[in-house]
């Protein structure tokens, strides 16, 4: 192999090397605001939502909250309050329940139902803790379950992006 082959070789490699990753990589995650207007589930219920990195799974501001079973499967009603001070009644697929630790309380059991969650044009299904979030400044909170992966949150930043889901999950 002549000097002048192996330097165009090792040109291609390099560019290769450059751009193939590029090339196939996951698209860029979107930038977020700190508070967004996020749609829940279908007709779907907005709210203004705190996006969270800190948290590792959303939660909502449920109240009334009940069981009922459907197609042999739990679920859970419960009523949140939208900003406007109108109620909506809402359900969710029991997933599991979690045990959160508070300072200087007991430990209490909230249920986690699955939820569609709708941000820009990113709607997915993950799980949401029914907990009472009285007295803080928004109803739902999403966490990384949510946005790992498709969110760059700047907290200096509110409203950057619209809802604009057609309904299809997981996209």
């Amino acid at each position: 192999m002549t000097s002048e082959l192996r330097r165009r070789l090792g040109a291609l490699s390099f560019l290769i090397g450059c751009v193939g990753p590029g090339l196939a990589a996951e698209p860029a995650p979107r930038v977020a605001g700190l508070v967004e207007k996020v749609v829940i589930g279908r007709p779907g219920v907005q709210f203004e939502a705190k996006l969270d990195t800190g948290a590792d799974i959303s939660s909502i501001d449920a109240t009334h909250v009940t069981r009922s079973q459907r197609d042999g499967r739990t679920w859970m009603d419960f009523t949140v309050a939208r900003s406007d001070g109108s109620r909506v009644k809402l359900s969710g697929r029991l997933i599991r329940h979690m045990r959160v630790r508070r300072s200087g309380a007991a430990t209490i059991r909230r249920p986690v139902v699955a939820l569609e969650l709708c941000l820009g044009p990113v709607s997915r299904t993950v799980e949401v803790g029914l907990a009472n979030r009285d007295g803080l400044d928004y109803d739902l909170l999403v966490g990384t379950n949510f946005l790992k992966g498709y969110f760059m949150v700047d907290p200096m930043r509110t409203h950057v992006l619209t809802p604009k889901c057609t309904g299809e999950a997981g996209k």
